[in-house]
């Protein structure tokens, strides 16, 4: 990747290896020191009331200090990250779509309804997919891969501007994969 593609992307799909990964991984880590923002990030139900939280700065700062170039039309999806990686008490190997479908229990049905996915996969509206996903992770105890949720949420658009690797297919493919049918 170009420096000049850095400056526009970070969180790109399925490149863990990106230093935004990082970035996000070394601030969500130290959340840890800063319970308030922490809490205070944790009962955000709106993404201004992420966007006015200092956590959501310092995440801000971070990534542009990292040479990364994030627009104020952006803010709202890097407000999303953040609320929703401030609710994550865990990382997980498998990624987020896979985790919802998997049943808890041989014979059980996925973690996450079907129903509650289809609304998820035909949300337009950042404020309102916020709060589906945060409900979809406290189903999931709270436990997610950080780098696959950023990458998803970083690169959803509507459904009128649909790219070919947009990121709702890849979150059906990997959901029905893993529930059962």
């Amino acid at each position: 990747m170009t420096d000049k593609e850095k400056a526009l992307y970070p969180f790109p799909r399925r490149e863990w290896n990106d230093p935004s990964f990082t970035v996000l991984r070394s601030w969500w880590q130290g959340l840890e020191s800063d319970k308030g923002d922490r809490a205070e990030l944790r009962r955000a139900t709106s993404l201004t009331a992420v966007m006015l939280n200092p956590a959501f700065h310092r995440l801000l700062r971070k990534l542009r200090q990292a040479g990364y170039g994030i627009s104020d039309s952006r803010y709202p999806k890097l407000a999303v990250i953040a609320g929703l990686a401030a609710r994550v008490k865990g990382e997980t190997d498998a990624n987020l779509a896979t985790c919802m479908g998997t049943p808890r229990s041989a014979g059980s049905k996925a973690v996450v309804s079907e129903l509650r996915m289809r609304r998820m996969l035909a949300c337009d509206d950042l404020e309102e997919l916020y709060t589906l996903l945060r409900r979809a992770l406290a189903l999931l105890d709270n436990h997610a891969n950080l780098a696959d949720l950023s990458a998803t949420i970083w690169q959803w658009v509507p459904m009128d501007e649909k790219r070919p690797n947009d990121p709702r297919r890849q979150l059906a493919y990997d959901y029905y994969a893993a529930a059962p049918l």
